[in-house]
């Protein structure tokens, strides 16, 4: 039974959210190292002090979490009703999607490839039924894969696959790639959560991942049309090392948006006007970069939310992200980073608190979790409204579970003390 509870906690290693944070900025540090673009500037030794001593502190924190057990890994109960719930759900959700697919005019993955009304990715879409279609096909693809991989019932599974399926298939249809690299990061961390032989699983990851790579790279040139290599090739501004090194130029993609997150950070401490801050920094700290896009906006306007996030300072105009940690120099300076390391390693905490490890809903918020601190590599996943809102979803679902579940016990009770006066 030790030894069956240590496997546990050893497969868990992959889906702890700390350890994943620092792992994944030690990579992305690796990834810039390998110099293939002339457009990314040397990092300063207080940013490389920066990523090594947090990633440093988010895994000696993650040792503690797997020492104290906050994490668990259970099979969930699958029932009828809980997959017919879940098709209910699916049904509501491509409905609000068609709706919009109907006011935008088409949709973009056709629009890309010439068929109907050319339709791009951010101009698609309703306000706020976007949060919630968004949201909720991400929330119920990853959930029902977790159903799929718990349940041993092949008529269960074949309909949760399906599910799951029809959930992820939308995200291709709009081009959302930052959709369809998130669902597929939470399913690739349930598989290693769940495998009996998880390295092996990481190399099948690994092969994978250089598939998933190349098509990301030919898709991101289909979007710049029949000369997206050419243009590719212009903006990237590839280094010597690179051209001679004989890789397929659509991984020069992969690279990019890995390495010029962090680039552009470096760029925006370069080239900061930043002296000291005041209140109003503050104020600005806590409206752009720790709530979420969606109160933001009603709070300082759409504009002005719009004018502060792009306030880093880009190597190139093309490519406008900047990491988690893009803008805060210019609110704090080197203090803004701890700041804001600070904030995320107490967003993790706190979430996690909230959801019992009991319930049905601690995995999947688990590897919401997961998703957002991976992504943070690209940009603030803390504000952003296409998947900060799912943490919000499964800790929702888990206080209506709690509700119902004493309301259950408390007729349950009144039961059992009528029968016991008629007694």
């Amino acid at each position: 039974m030790h030894l069956r509870n240590m496997k546990k906690d050893y497969h868990l290693i992959f889906a702890n959210p700390f350890i994943l944070n620092g792992v994944i900025w030690m990579f992305v540090w690796l990834i810039y190292s390998l110099g293939w673009s002339y457009l990314c500037p040397k990092l300063s030794d207080g940013l490389l002090l920066f990523i090594i001593g947090s990633s440093v502190i988010s895994i000696l924190i993650g040792a503690l979490v797997n020492h104290r057990k906050w994490l668990t890994y259970k099979p969930i109960n699958v029932t009828r009703t809980n997959i017919t719930t879940q098709t209910v759900f699916l049904i509501i959700l491509y409905i609000l999607f068609l709706i919009e697919a109907k006011f935008a005019g088409g949709l973009p993955l056709l629009g890309y490839i010439g068929i109907g009304h050319a339709t791009v990715y951010k101009d698609f879409g309703l306000p706020l039924v976007h949060v919630i279609v968004v949201n909720g096909l991400s929330s119920l693809c990853i959930f029902a894969f977790y159903c799929y991989k718990s349940s041993r019932n092949k008529s269960f599974r074949r309909r949760l696959i399906i599910i799951c399926l029809l959930a992820f298939i939308p995200f291709f249809v709009m081009f959302n790639r930052g959709g369809i690299m998130a669902n597929l990061l939470g399913i690739f961390i349930l598989i290693l959560i769940n495998s009996k032989k998880p390295l092996k699983q990481i190399l099948i990851l690994v092969g994978s991942c250089i598939v998933l790579l190349f098509l990301f790279g030919a898709a991101g040139n289909l979007r710049f049309g029949k000369d997206g290599m050419d243009r590719l090739l212009e903006i990237a501004e590839p280094t010597d090392r690179f051209e001679e090194s004989g890789i397929p130029g659509e991984y020069l993609w992969a690279y990019l948006y890995v390495s010029t997150p962090l680039a552009n950070t470096q760029n925006t401490i370069d080239k900061s006007m930043w002296s000291d801050s005041d209140t109003e920094d503050i104020q600005k700290f806590i409206t752009y970069e720790i709530l979420p896009e969606i109160v933001s906006k009603r709070i300082a306007g759409e504009q002005e939310t719009a004018n502060f996030h792009n306030r880093a300072r880009l190597i190139n105009p093309n490519l406008t992200v900047a990491s988690i940690y893009g803008r805060v120099y210019n609110y704090f300076g080197w203090s803004g980073f701890w700041i804001l390391f600070s904030v995320l390693i107490a967003f993790i905490v706190i979430n996690l608190r909230l959801v019992s490890k009991q319930s049905n809903f601690h995995v999947p918020l688990m590897l919401t979790l997961d998703i957002i601190v991976i992504l943070n590599m690209f940009d603030n996943m803390l504000i952003f409204t296409g998947l900060v809102p799912q943490v919000a979803i499964f800790i929702c679902c888990y206080w209506i579970s709690r509700l119902k579940f004493k309301n259950l016990r408390r007729d349950a009770r009144k039961y059992r003390q009528i029968r016991f006066k008629r007694m």
